[in-house]
């Protein structure tokens, strides 16, 4: 089965939409050009008409009604078509020479012997090629109306298909002299440029058709070209080169998506070295207190550390440090795959924030912490898990007291803008810089590069933070607090 290529598919369709596009302009002028030729002809005869049109008008002011035509109808009329009606391509210096006759009369007859079919022919004298001479119309079936279009000349049954002409005397009409109105093309001469038109047509199309093949196969490829560089990218991204990048030449949706993958890119490359540095991350949180286990378990059993009360403590104090890490590297994962349950109900926002602080009371009055809640209001209820807003705010204590120094100040302040219920937590010295806000919710993410293990916890708490936030369709951001530390500033909607 052949398999087409974006640019054959691009192609096929400009030349399929431009073949259309042609044919049925070729379809509409050959309609409208045969209706606007019918109505040329129609035009013509009427022109043709025109002297016959004059010479009726003049009998009827001669006699004064149009008795004459129901009386010596077919004699007189026979007279008029004779003397005043040209078909096309006729000699019209017959009929100039006739209308110059004097108003009311008609002009002379030639006698017999004097018309040039009755004259005896000179054979000396060059003779006229008949085979040439264009033969003589027949006149067209005319009709006569009066002004109330009352037939005077002509079946009634054949007056479907008329075109009228006015007969006019100091500008009103007295009568109509009708003709049939051209419905199919005969005369061989039309016909012959009619087919002439239609076949320069039929070029004209044909090389339309050919110009419209050239321009959609320039075009295809100029279309395809970035997606086909996007795709060679893309290959390489799928076998991990996640330093790619296309160069943006437009300002297109092409160029849009060329943006977009230079963002995913980047994206899958610093998300490479987060990985990388979260399992190095791991792998040494895991390894301290393990090895610090083992080395006075080792102790203990070579007796070179006496089993005491003491030394039962050290090793409960590690077990219980890496039961921690463990516990929030499961609660990270939970969140990560929304697996984490929710219920949510209605619950007093303020009431979950005094619990928190009163949980972690002893903790703080340790360390010589003091904290300043400023709440707009005595309750504030939203819809949430009141589970896991818990562990929203104890995260965030727990975040402020280990990356504080000793003797700190938190200040809370809860108050509502329209729908959403606005919570901003800030925290005295040690600061961060700019740079280091954008990846304080990062998983393992320590200001402290030396990432001692009592200089605070796991580095985990504010990436479960965020997840919770967003669980419950809020954002939560950081920037520079007035206090010297980090604000975090979350935003929870009430309903």
């Amino acid at each position: 089965m052949m398999k087409f290529k974006i640019k054959h598919k691009l192609f096929f369709a400009i030349i399929t939409a431009n073949i259309f596009i042609v044919l049925g302009i070729y379809i509409l002028s050959s309609l409208s050009f045969g209706s606007s030729f019918r109505e040329y002809l129609d035009a013509n005869r009427e022109k043709e008409l025109a002297p016959l049109v004059d010479a009726v008008a003049k009998e009827y002011q001669k006699q004064q009604d149009w008795h004459w035509l129901r009386e010596r109808g077919r004699s007189t009329w026979r007279t008029l078509i004779t003397t005043y009606y040209v078909p096309r391509n006729n000699n019209p210096d017959r009929v100039q020479n006739r209308l110059q006759a004097p108003d009311g009369e008609r002009p002379p007859r030639l006698r017999p012997e004097s018309r040039p079919e009755n004259r005896p022919i000179d054979r000396r004298a060059p003779q006229p090629n008949l085979a040439h001479d264009a033969p003589r119309l027949r006149p067209p079936v005319i009709f006569v109306a009066d002004k109330d279009h009352q037939l005077l000349l002509g079946r009634k049954d054949k007056t479907d298909t008329l075109n009228w002409i006015a007969i006019t005397l100091d500008e009103q009409t007295v009568g109509y002299l009708g003709y049939h109105r051209t419905t199919h093309i005969t005369s061989k001469l039309d016909q012959l440029f009619v087919e002439k038109l239609k076949t320069n047509l039929i070029w004209i199309v044909i090389f339309v058709i050919l110009i419209s093949a050239l321009i959609a196969l320039i075009q295809s490829r100029f279309f395809v070209k970035p997606i086909i560089t996007l795709s060679n990218a893309t290959h390489k991204i799928s076998k991990g080169e996640f330093t790619t990048r296309i160069t943006v030449s437009s300002d297109d949706e092409i160029g849009e998506l060329c943006r977009d993958f230079n963002r995913l890119a980047k994206s899958l490359e610093r998300n490479l070295k987060a990985r990388q540095q979260w399992i190095a991350d791991i792998s040494h949180e895991l390894r301290t207190p393990v090895a610090i286990l083992q080395g006075e378990l080792e102790a203990l059993q070579d007796g070179i550390r006496d089993y005491s009360a003491e030394s039962v403590n050290s090793l409960y104090q590690e077990v219980k440090r890496l039961a921690f890490l463990i516990n929030d590297l499961h609660e990270l994962s939970m969140s990560d795959m929304g697996a984490l349950s929710y219920r949510f109900e209605k619950v007093d926002l303020i009431e979950v924030l005094d619990q928190v602080v009163e949980s972690k009371k002893d903790n703080i009055v340790s360390v010589g912490f003091s904290i300043e809640r400023m709440c707009e209001q005595d309750e504030l209820l939203l819809k949430g898990d009141e589970h896991r807003l818990n562990q929203l705010f104890l995260n965030l204590l727990n975040n402020s007291l280990a990356y504080s120094d000793p003797n700190g100040r938190i200040e809370i302040t809860v108050k509502t803008e329209g729908p959403n219920a606005i919570i901003s937590w800030s925290d005295t010295p040690p600061g961060v810089t700019q740079d280091q806000l954008a990846q304080l919710f990062d998983r393992l993410y320590r200001t402290e590069t030396s990432r001692n293990r009592n200089s605070g916890g796991s580095g985990i708490g504010l990436s479960i933070a965020k997840n919770i936030v967003e669980a419950h369709n809020g954002t939560i951001t950081a920037r520079l607090s007035t206090l010297g530390g980090v604000t975090f500033d979350i935003t929870l909607p009430l309903k």
